[in-house]
């Protein structure tokens, strides 16, 4: 009766908002770009010792996310994300195994981490070769034979795949808002989990906490002051989780679209090298194909080469300005 109770008591914290579960997967999602933007900082400042760490990022993410995830599992009973905004997970049908505190059952625990960790490893994987392959298709360098076939084939598969997969995704948050289901993902109806409001922690009376540190600080007591495991392990934790919000707030400033209005106008070709450069890709110093304007400095380009350079650099090549993949023109003129 007592384990039927707490469970009720956990399923029953409240529903959470469609704003909750948007924003703790956006969260999860900036948690890696940002620290690849810092290991490639770190390899540029020490290429001897950290330049192995931008080719071999991805594996070093997964082991490092696999530990984070593994302890807020086993621990809080959510994600890093879900943990962030007073989330946890919740089986959606009575376990006689979920007697355990806030731990989850272990085989939901272990699923959990498969697809909090393992599943997006393999879906930025199968993406980078994907892309790979459309960039060749794109420059014709796929060729006609069988393998050429095959990869072009694996290119439409996978774009039917992903829009098939997102249609669901956004059906079954559709549901989600109705309330015809408890599940806002499809991983997690898989599992069988629904998130809920996590309680409130109730702290031990006898446990020394950080105002208790402040209190005797001030107050002159300086052998009574004390900083515990638990206070410097809580702390950590908070500013991870803090420090993931600032970082998703910077990078929401940076993709807001607009320019600096303090970026200063490119400076005009000369009109030697206009003249040689006229009607070529600055980039490849062919005839333009698909030519595409980046209105941040006004050049026009390739489709093909623009894209690549903007997805992988950010910025333009020719006045390095800051530049996005959604801000290309296509330019309709005749180059003849």
């Amino acid at each position: 009766m007592a384990v039927y109770a707490a469970h009720l008591t956990r399923s029953f914290q409240g529903t959470p908002s469609v704003f909750q579960v948007t924003a703790q997967e956006a969260l999860g999602t900036t948690l890696k770009p940002a620290l690849r933007k810092v290991i490639e900082y770190l390899s540029v400042l020490y290429p001897n010792k950290c330049s192995w760490c931008t080719h071999w990022y991805d594996e070093l993410y997964l082991l490092f996310d696999c530990i984070v995830q593994y302890n807020y599992l086993k621990y809080y009973a959510a994600s890093f994300s879900e943990s962030f905004y007073g989330l946890l997970r919740v089986p959606i049908s009575y376990s006689s195994e979920f007697s355990i505190g806030q731990r989850l059952p272990i085989d939901l625990e272990r699923g959990s981490l498969a697809l909090l960790v393992l599943l997006p490893y393999v879906k930025d994987k199968v993406g980078a070769i994907i892309d790979k392959w459309r960039e060749d298709n794109e420059d014709g360098k796929l060729g006609k034979d069988t393998r050429g076939r095959l990869r072009s084939a694996a290119i439409k598969v996978y774009a039917i795949l992903h829009l098939v997969y997102e249609g669901l995704q956004l059906v079954q948050l559709a549901r989600y808002l109705r309330g015809g289901s408890p599940s806002h993902s499809l991983p997690m109806a898989a599992l069988g989990l629904t998130l809920r409001n996590a309680p409130p922690q109730e702290l031990p009376e006898d446990e020394y906490t950080w105002s208790d540190l402040f209190k005797n600080l001030s107050s002159g007591q300086i052998g009574s002051a004390a900083l515990t495991f638990p206070m410097v392990g809580g702390a950590v934790v908070r500013g991870a989780e803090y420090g993931a919000f600032v970082v998703q707030l910077l990078r929401w400033w940076r993709d807001r679209g607009a320019p600096p209005p303090s970026l200063p106008a490119p400076p005009p070709p000369a009109r030697a090298e206009a003249a040689a450069a006229r009607n070529r890709c600055p980039l490849c110093a062919a005839a333009w194909r698909l030519p595409t304007a980046l209105p941040v400095s006004g050049y026009i380009f390739c489709y093909t080469c623009i894209s690549r350079h903007v997805r992988a650099r950010g910025c333009c090549p020719v006045t390095s300005l800051p530049a996005a993949e959604s801000s290309l023109v296509r330019v309709y003129l005749d180059t003849q």
